[in-house]
């Protein structure tokens, strides 16, 4: 319709009237073929309104009136601009005739379109079809059902404008809709003054949209800023206007407009920004955030202050003009903006577990085509108790050992992950240390050095010489720089010999190593060098940890998963599913008592002595890379259920001062390990199970990795196929 409009303004100014009725024949040709199906009446409404605009733009400038219209003011300036022109250049000559037709007939197509639309849709029922404020696209919930974290468009509940505060509406109709009470949907005389002032301007200053036409956007229409999209927009906020009216509109406008910062609706603005209840905004609180509507992501308390106080400002005095608000109470709610001075909610506990989460369902949302709502399986005790203790350790030791960063891990046999700490302090740095940093693992990776030697026969009283070794140009050397002669392998492992583990690893053949890595789940690239035996590779955190969660179930590999359920859209069932499943794991029957035996020593008697714990079973192994650059030590509390993984080190990869797995790292553990203790509850079984109520039923749900492991299409494949067994 748009293209026939344009084709018809042409013709009439090229070629006149003949030429203008040929075309108009095209053009209701056009509208029969765009509104096929819809009636044959909306076909006669527009060829009629068409003929009548043809007339009247033939008619409307008879041979007697030209002399007086190129006589007036206005037609002297329209021949100054024809004349005017840097270097000569004309500027192309308007016929004052032609181009009051143009304009005649585009408001008659205008108006056609919008009878069109007014015939088609007057009898719609929009009261029972205006769309729900949807959820957030993706949230991460608590086992107390409280939201951990959310992804995508944010909206508090639904508030009912009885339940908003009167001079919240006031300060919004102040500023974005003066007339709100007076006109039908459509203001005209805001529409022309904002035409007015934006051309004044040369360019977009002031909006011409009441609140129900920005309703409409909100509600119902794409993006577009069309000829066509305005007219929609007009005729279904009058229609609006009609079935819903004012309060509702204006209810439904504060829980829905876009605020900045991610918040849609005063309700959550109001949590937004003051961390309050919209209920609980005061008069300078509500005019600061009407003012935000116009540009959210630019003007709003937390994108820049200064100029939402100004703006603030503004709607006060606009509130006062119109008589919303008395003179008393406009000075004294000015000195509110100045003072106000909102500030983003803290980091709470848990950031980089609900980022890790929900980077993982933000694959599976694509895949599914609709929200995600997930119970997380973080502790929340154990998650704070985590983060204070990494913060103490490196508070009492950082400094002095040079080291500026840590991370921690703590999860449960089968993979769910009841702590993560990505760094110290979220608010400064959001990178995950945990899950999305690689560094070299130290001797930490010896664990699959010496699986393989196990797996092919070997045993902890197995001899091995710590003599020196050289293998090319390479002569690796341990720690303390000396040999140690001949040692059983629960003596090199315990004391995290390099010369023995590297002889160790060439008996066995590297590429037996990395098999071992890769049974049990080490997915990073694995160079078949023989300073691989020492941990040259980079890996995650969370990997090595995951590897040592298999060590204590006893099967590998594992999975990490921060989900108990997981729903897919809201109202559908809650999906727990497991983070292993048995029939597709390796099990370490043969290696595994003499594995377990050699983590036990490294505690006992070796380099990790300073993470016992009196009374509780402990395993665990240092690493340390070259240069003190990284300190790991992952251990494993038997008997309690948990794993933990901990990290320290700096972002720029430089060394620290003296500090190995067996200082800062195995402090933090111990601590973490009480902490987890004081709190600790029995380990949940492995095998989770889901109630489907219309069959009054469960059914067991297995999986062997949870969203790390699977690929977003094999998720849904996984979920589908599964509801349909059940």
């Amino acid at each position: 319709m748009r293209d026939a409009l344009r084709a018809l303004g042409l013709a009439v100014r090229r070629e006149g009237e003949v030429k203008a009725r040929r075309t108009w024949m095209w053009v209701a040709q056009q509208a029969r073929t765009h509104l096929a199906g819809r009636g044959s009446r909306v076909t006669k409404h527009v060829r009629s309104m068409a003929h009548r605009a043809v007339s009247a733009a033939t008619s409307m400038f008879p041979a007697n009136r030209r002399a007086a219209l190129s006589a007036s003011p206005l037609h002297a300036r329209w021949a100054r601009l024809r004349t005017a022109g840097a270097n000569g250049v004309r500027v192309i000559r308007l016929g004052w005739r032609l181009t009051l037709w143009s304009l005649v007939l585009l408001l008659a197509g205008g108006a056609a379109a919008a009878l069109a639309m007014w015939v088609t849709m007057r009898d719609l029922p929009l009261a029972d079809i205006l769309p729900p404020l949807p959820e957030p696209t993706i949230a991460v919930q608590l086992a107390n059902g409280e939201t951990l974290s959310s992804r995508g468009a944010y909206r508090a509940p639904y508030v009912a404008l009885a339940e908003m505060p009167p001079h919240l509406g006031e300060a919004v109709v102040a500023i974005e809709d003066r007339r709100f009470l007076e006109h039908t949907g459509v203001d005209l005389r805001a529409a022309a003054r904002a035409l007015v002032r934006n051309t004044q301007a040369g360019g977009i200053v002031q909006g011409g949209s009441t609140i129900s036409q920005q309703l409409v956007k909100i509600l119902y229409l794409k993006p577009e800023r069309t000829f066509a999209r305005k007219f929609q927009e007009a005729v279904l906020a009058a229609m609006l206007e009609r079935q819903l009216g004012k309060e509702r509109i204006l209810e439904l406008y504060l829980n829905a407009i876009y605020l900045g910062a991610g918040a849609h609706g005063m309700p959550a603005a109001a949590h937004t920004y003051f961390d309050k209840d919209v209920g609980e905004l005061n008069l300078p609180e509500a005019a600061l955030l009407a003012a935000s509507i116009q540009l959210p992501s630019q003007v709003n308390p937390l994108s820049n202050l200064d100029a939402a106080r100004e703006r603030a400002t503004l709607v006060l005095r606009l509130m006062a003009e119109q008589g919303r608000i008395d003179r008393a109470t406009l000075d004294q709610a000015r000195k509110g903006p100045a003072g106000i001075d909102p500030k983003p909610l803290p980091s709470r506990a848990g950031s980089y577990f609900a980022d890790w989460v929900l980077k993982e369902l933000e694959t599976l949302k694509g895949q599914s085509g609709g929200g995600l709502s997930a119970t997380a399986s973080l502790n929340p005790k154990l998650q704070a108790s985590a983060e204070r203790i990494v913060r103490e350790v490196m508070a009492e030791h950082g400094a002095a050992a040079g080291a500026t960063q840590a991370a921690l891990v703590v999860m449960t046999p089968d993979g769910r992950v009841r702590a993560m700490v990505g760094g110290l302090d979220y608010k400064t740095s959001q990178f995950n240390r945990a899950a999305d940093a690689k560094r070299q693992p130290g001797s930490t990776f010896k664990l699959f050095v010496y699986m393989a030697a196990l797996a092919m026969g070997a045993q902890p009283d197995t001899r091995i010489s710590d003599g020196a070794i050289a293998i090319g140009d390479w002569t690796p050397e341990n720690f303390d720089r000396r040999s140690h002669g001949t040692v059983t392998l629960r003596q090199a492992f315990a004391h995290s010999y390099n010369l023995a583990t590297v002889r160790l690893a060439q008996e066995v053949g590297i590429g037996k190593v990395i098999e071992a890595a890769r049974l049990f789940g080490i997915e990073a690239e694995l160079l078949p060098t023989p300073a691989l035996a020492l941990g040259t590779a980079e890996v995650s955190l969370l990997d090595m940890t995951e590897a040592f969660a298999g060590l204590l179930r006893g099967r590998v590999p594992v999975r990490a998963t921060g989900i108990e359920t997981l729903r897919l859209s809201e109202g559908s069932d809650a999906l727990s599913i497991t983070a292993v499943n048995e029939r597709e794991q390796v099990s370490l029957s043969r290696a595994h008592a003499p594995m377990l035996a050699l983590l036990r020593a490294v505690v006992e008697e070796g380099t990790g002595r300073a993470a016992a714990i009196e009374g509780v079973d402990i395993l665990g192994k240092t690493g340390t890379s070259q240069d003190s650059r990284d300190a790991w030590f992952i251990g494993l509390a038997r008997g309690r259920g948990l794993v933990v993984g901990v990290w320290v080190g700096n972002d720029d990869n430089s060394p620290m001062d003296r500090v190995t797995g067996g200082s800062l790292p195995a402090e933090i553990f111990r601590r973490t390990v009480l902490a987890a203790l004081e709190g600790a509850r029995a380990p949940q079984a492995a095998e989770v199970q889901r109630t489907t109520p219309e069959r009054g039923r469960a059914c067991t749900v297995q999986h062997t990795r949870l969203l790390g492991g699977f690929t977003s299409a094999e998720w849904v494949v996984i979920l589908l196929s599964d509801f349909v067994a059940g």
